[in-house]
């Protein structure tokens, strides 16, 4: 097959499965530019090749459908094979389970440090029986986030189980292990083996370059290597393939070993090196061309590389459809195809020049998707990349290796080289570290579809004309400066308002985004609750929602600052997150009650925004501004000193015609004060107070407000029972439309001059 007709095909393959998860009518009117495209391109007796992407749509379709489960959510007793290197957390174990020929994720909470010192001696390919309760995956409930649902049914996971009854005792060895699971517990030996001689970061990094097990990497250093572009720095994929290959020919070599012998031998061990590197969608590509391209060579065959990348596509993607949302995936074809097209502006390139030039080509055909799921980069990603490529493959895996064999063959003698390794390891962590503190990523946000669609058009142009001139020229990257800049300044031509209720569980956050990006304002941040926790129950990263949930979701609508950081009240499910937006986001105000004591999280809060030079307001009743068709009005606190949740800012907001009512946690005692001071008051939008507990949403205030929607901000099967019933009943019998953060996810209103619209994450 000629190599552009292979790689259309493999595109076509590939979009008839994205189009297949992603219907849209813009996927549809670029399906159908495409096939014009290409029946304008191509000579007819070849258009056969546009039936790869029906073939994959419909393939792809009956995949999805004909996957479900065959488990019953009543069952509660289990026994099956552990099927993945058992996780301990703190107080929380994790591991997967093949049962009754399907695969479940289970999670056990370890009641004791006796406990969890016996369950370190977990390991896969135990046979265990476990009771428990199954339930299905927590649903995608942002705009924004992983779909967590959809991420495990891509590995035809269809179940959670919370355990009820599970220990060490109810396990046992299995008895005649295949040849697949002697591999994967030789993995898990090693993998431990080197984690009891190291720190767990360091060991956690080896891991991660000699098995593509990056579980034991610190949170931090993981956001690092994120941040600075270098994630792919810890998978397992063709450099590796190469190198292993490479050294594995010279000892048989060496050995006296024919090479055609050699070459027999090298095809046998690459699937057995897929496994023991964790058979992730980046080492199955290298390892399968690696394979191809031996057997080309002991053939004496040619085939275009092209056309070779291609066919290996096709054949993932038939084997597994879902392979197409995996963001190895998309990342190890693509970097791949561009090297093997580059190679004519690479030819008779110096190794430093080389090097250079091929990370910034990958570099530069990255962002667009690194900005899809990360929504911003690195202006330091170039630079890092041509420093630690050569830095983690020429010294930091070599060194991974040569300690593995030590750790196999003579342990003891670890203990000379320990130090030395520590300090490698750790002062690449450090650099990374210095690095991010400088602040130099670009956000710009996700893209939508047709900006995404319009990078790459951008970016082929550019290698295009560098191909054709043989240098790199200002006005060659003039196509995509501009779609940079169409991308960041999108917002800021938009005349609608967008008003944001972000899901953050049990508590508030509220993204106020003004007509044309005039200013943009955030309403409380969440917070997460923490309890008294022993030593051992303590989790390597405690979930903190505003770090996971609404500081994402202001980078994934590329807001890079903050014109105010409203603070309703200083309870920790509203201002829990505060401090750590003013140490890690540009913020111009922070708003805080007007009272004569504030809390303690009030006080931490001003602390931090005198600390960063961040000039703090008190808002009181009857204090206003205006700002792009927009007003704000303050209707509360007064003067009067009150509890925390009846000293909390109320504002109404009016946008174009439409009018929101944000009232934090005010209850009873704050509503009465509000339609006494503001008898006429009425609102389109009511943020319900105190999450729709009995103490608020009275009858009288209900209908001074009269609002046409009513949103609740409530965690999902919280403690607290909100909302109440009587409070639901009340918007019921008055017709209002409930929209709850519990039940909807993310729900935001879109503004205009003739229109309110509302959409949900579900």
């Amino acid at each position: 097959m000629i190599p552009r007709h292979a790689v259309l095909s493999a595109c076509l393959g590939f979009y008839g499965i994205w189009l297949s998860r992603n219907p849209s009518v813009t996927g549809l009117v670029f399906a159908a530019f495409l096939v014009i495209v290409i029946v304008i391109q191509i000579r007819k007796k070849s258009v056969y090749i546009l039936v790869f992407l029906p073939f994959f749509f419909i393939y792809s379709h009956y995949d999805n459908n004909k996957s479900f489960s065959k488990l019953s959510a009543e069952q509660m007793m289990f026994s099956g094979k552990i099927n993945s290197i058992p996780k301990i957390d703190g107080n929380l174990l994790r591991f997967e389970l093949v049962t009754y020929n399907e695969t479940i994720v289970v999670y056990h909470k370890i009641k004791s440090a006796a406990e969890k010192d016996q369950l370190k001696n977990l390991r896969i390919n135990l046979t265990c029986t476990i009771k428990g309760k199954l339930q299905e995956p927590r649903r995608n409930t942002h705009f924004y986030g992983m779909d967590y649902r959809e991420y495990l049914r891509n590995d035809n996971i269809y179940w959670i189980l919370k355990t009820a009854q599970f220990g060490l005792n109810q396990c046992n060895e299995v008895r005649e292990p295949s040849v697949y699971e002697q591999i994967n517990t030789w993995r898990s030996k090693s993998i431990k083996e080197l984690e009891s001689h190291f720190s767990k970061n360091t060991a956690g990094l080896m891991n991660a370059l000699l098995f593509g097990y990056r579980d034991g990497i610190e949170a931090e250093t993981l956001q690092y290597y994120q941040g600075l572009g270098l994630t792919h720095l810890l998978a397992v994929s063709g450099f590796n393939v190469g190198i292993v290959t490479y050294f594995l020919y010279l000892i048989l070599v060496r050995l006296g070993v024919i090479k055609e012998i050699a070459y027999i031998l090298i095809i046998l061990f690459l699937p057995i090196y897929i496994v023991l590197t964790g058979a992730e969608s980046s080492i199955v590509r290298a390892g399968i061309m690696g394979m191809i391209v031996i057997l080309i060579m002991m053939f004496r065959r040619k085939v275009h590389p092209v056309t070779l990348l291609s066919f290996v596509c096709i054949g993932m993607l038939s084997c597994d459809p879902s392979f197409a949302s995996d963001l190895g995936f998309q990342l190890s074809f693509l970097m791949t195809f561009v090297l093997i097209t580059s190679k004519y502006v690479l030819e008779n390139s110096s190794p430093i020049r080389l090097l250079i030039m091929t990370t910034f080509i990958c570099s530069l055909f990255s962002v667009p998707i690194i900005l899809y799921h990360f929504f911003e980069f690195s202006l330091l990603s170039i630079p890092f990349n041509v420093i630690y490529i050569p830095f983690v493959s020429m010294v930091l895996f070599p060194i991974s290796f040569f300690i593995l064999i030590l750790s196999l063959s003579n342990p003891e003698s670890i203990l000379f080289v320990k130090e030395f390794i520590e300090y490698l390891f750790n002062f690449s962590v450090l650099v990374m570290e210095k690095a991010q503190s400088l602040k130099m990523s670009v956000i710009l946000g996700r893209p939508a579809h047709w900006i995404f669609a319009l990078y790459f058009v951008a970016i082929f142009y550019f290698l295009y004309r560098w191909e054709v001139t043989k240098r790199i020229q200002l006005l060659m990257t003039l196509p995509f400066l501009m779609v940079c800049c169409i991308h960041w300044g999108l917002p800021y031509v938009n005349p609608k308002a967008t008003i944001s209720f972000i899901n953050v569980g049990q508590g508030d956050s509220i993204l106020i985004e003004l007509p044309y990006r005039k200013a943009v304002y955030l309403i409380d941040t969440g917070g997460s609750v923490s309890f008294d926790q022993e030593d051992w129950e303590k989790r390597e990263e405690e979930y903190d929602v505003t770090k996971q949930v609404v500081y994402p979701f202001l980078k994934a609508k590329g807001i890079q600052r903050l014109d105010g950081l409203i603070i309703t009240h200083g309870d920790l499910d509203h201002a829990g997150g505060g401090e750590f937006l003013l140490e890690n986001f540009k913020v111009n105000h922070v708003f805080l009650p007007h009272k004569q004591i504030g809390n303690n999280m009030e006080a931490l809060i001003q602390t931090a925004a005198a600390r960063n030079k961040i000039k703090v307001v008190k808002l009181a009743k009857g204090m206003q501004w205006e700002s792009a068709h927009s007003l704000f009005l303050v209707l509360h606190p007064g003067s009067k000193e009150s509890t925390s949740n009846n000293s909390s800012i109320v504002l109404w907001i009016k946008v174009y015609d439409r009018t929101f009512l944000l009232t934090g946690d005010i209850e009873v005692e704050a509503e009465k004060a509000i339609i006494k001071s503001f008898p006429r008051i009425k609102s389109d939008v009511l943020k319900v107070g105190h999450h729709g507990s009995m103490t608020s949403s009275t009858e009288s205030f209900l209908d001074s407000v009269s609002p046409r929607y009513g949103i609740i901000s409530a965690g999902e099967n919280n403690i607290y029972g909100h909302p109440a019933l009587e409070v639901l009943k009340r918007f019921k019998e008055r017709g209002i439309i409930i929209y709850r953060t519990d039940q909807h996810g993310d729900i935001s209103f879109v503004v205009d001059k003739e229109r309110l619209k509302v959409k949900t994450a579900q």
